[in-house]
């Protein structure tokens, strides 16, 4: 049965004050050196949020050092992307700019008008070729990153579509919807496959895990779902009394995590979302999770403008 490994569940870094306002989204990505360098790959934490600003942190020895202010946005941030290489982001805002940035220097690439409407949460494609992003009015727009026009529109015929995502074998887009419903699209036919009753309020999460087998979901109504994409079929459900604002998978594929409307961070195995652990070291909402590339750390932010970095035990199996 799956045992814990010798890292523990602790609190390894808390960033206080990282933005002036409360922070809304994060990512965590490791870039490799090219060519020849003998450089060591490097990990960078990004985070967004009220006060418009996107700060990119170089993360050593679990502690955060600011490299970055990026100010291109004129109002709230509210999504960031980070393409499957780690050298291109892509964030979203209240004014209805899609921004693409070049991540490690801090340039930025270029800017990518929408209306009002078009633009809230935003993903890549696994090639980084493409980013698709959810919409006010249900529809799911597809661009292109250095053409920087619309290649594709999915329509879920339904209401605002709040979050979105892209399997990593490029064959589906989902996205979950304030009215608690779920869209799988076929990406090459652009056709709906799967309409999902899954909740009954707010999806404010959605991920596909890196099989490309289930759909992660986390919604206002408590709940935590996992979902078979071939069948759209529920596989297992975790229900919580209180707001999940944010679901990340590991990368290795055996746990969760959680940001809960309380200020918790729940660790939960992937097989039957059986809780590992609770952090309890934010004093308002958990707006972002996600893991490292190694599954054994989680960073969160919330509405208390803190970032924090937690060691988070990998599951092995006990061969007999």
């Amino acid at each position: 049965m799956p045992t814990e490994t010798a890292v523990q569940y602790s609190l390894l870094s808390k960033k206080e004050n990282a933005h002036e306002d409360p922070i809304y989204c994060c990512a965590w990505t490791k870039i490799k050196p090219t060519g020849d360098s003998l450089e060591k790959s490097q990990d960078y934490i990004v985070s967004g949020g009220l006060d418009g600003n996107v700060k990119v942190w170089r993360v050593a020895y679990n502690k955060l050092e600011l490299l970055y202010n990026l100010q291109g946005h004129s109002m709230a941030i509210v999504s960031i992307a980070i393409s499957p290489d780690g050298h291109t982001l892509a964030t979203t805002s209240l004014d209805s700019v899609l921004i693409i940035w070049e991540l490690s220097s801090g340039f930025k690439v270029h800017e990518i008008e929408t209306s009002a409407t078009d633009t809230w949460n935003v993903a890549f494609s696994p090639d980084g070729s493409k980013i698709v992003t959810g919409s006010h009015t249900g529809k799911l727009i597809m661009y292109d990153v250095e053409k920087k026009n619309v290649v594709k529109s999915l329509d879920t015929r339904g209401s605002f579509a709040l979050c979105v995502a892209w399997s990593k074998d490029s064959k589906y887009i989902a996205s979950g919807s304030v009215d608690g419903s779920i869209c799988i699209f076929d990406v090459v036919q652009g056709k709906l496959i799967h309409t999902i009753d899954g909740h009954t309020e707010t999806i404010r999460s959605i991920e596909f895990s890196h099989n490309n087998q289930l759909l992660l979901t986390a919604s206002n109504d408590g709940f935590a779902k996992l979902f078979k994409v071939a069948s759209g079929d529920l596989q297992c459900s975790l229900k919580l009394e209180k707001w999940l604002l944010s679901a990340k998978f590991s990368l290795d594929g055996t746990r969760v995590a959680l940001g809960t409307s309380d200020g918790e961070v729940i660790i939960a195995t992937v097989s039957d979302l059986k809780v590992l652990h609770t952090f309890q070291e934010h004093t308002s909402m958990v707006c972002g999770v996600q893991f490292n590339a190694e599954s054994e750390m989680v960073v969160s932010v919330a509405k208390d403008r803190t970032i924090n970095i937690y060691g988070c035990p990998k599951l092995t199996t006990n061969k007999k």
